[in-house]
């Protein structure tokens, strides 16, 4: 049995957006029997259940503005490697849903790498390019982004310009990529 926990999305039921849709779908349509998936969720509480045959789990976070995403992330991350640890799951995967974590990366990165497992990331794209975002914010994407490809294992690119950017970008890092194409089906 191969356990992936998702993390970065806002969770399911989809109720938000794209990296929802694609959980909600990714569970749903599931056909091995030998994948089980575990699905961070924004929560009002830090409640498990289970949806589309996966075990979901909330995480609480106070609402502090936009760095709420950041620590719902780093949440999210400490729970996996403590539910991993828990109940000694053999060679986890971890797959992030975008770079927000990167410069606290490393360290769960380096634990989750004892415990056997493995990080994959989809980047989303250049969230630091973003109109959007002040300086310092765009700042702080790009070092994330930096290194969050940096430390991940596999980089999943839903795009064949963002796998070509970071291939070009990041080749001092050595990225192992994948594109597989956006779209729930």
């Amino acid at each position: 049995m191969k356990n992936v926990f998702i993390i970065g999305s806002k969770g399911i039921p989809a109720n938000y957006g794209g990296y929802e849709t694609f959980v909600e779908n990714l569970t749903k349509r599931k056909e091995s029997k030998n994948i089980f998936y575990h699905i961070a969720c924004l929560g009002k509480n830090n409640k498990e259940f289970e949806y589309n045959n996966s075990h979901c789990f909330n995480i609480k976070i106070p609402n502090i503005g936009p760095v709420k995403a950041v620590f719902y992330d780093i949440f999210s991350l400490k729970y996996c490697i403590s539910y991993i640890k828990n109940n000694q799951i053999k060679n986890p995967i971890i797959y992030v849903l975008t770079c927000r974590i990167g410069p606290f990366f490393k360290k769960y990165v380096k634990r989750l790498h004892k415990m056997g497992g493995e990080i994959l990331l989809n980047p989303d794209g250049h969230e630091w390019m973003r109109a959007k975002w002040s300086k310092p914010i765009k700042m702080y994407w790009k070092i994330s982004e930096r290194l969050m490809i940096k430390y991940s294992d596999l980089i999943i690119c839903d795009s064949e310009n963002i796998e070509n950017y970071i291939q070009d970008k990041y080749f001092k890092f050595n990225p192992k990529t994948k594109y597989i194409a956006y779209g729930a089906d």
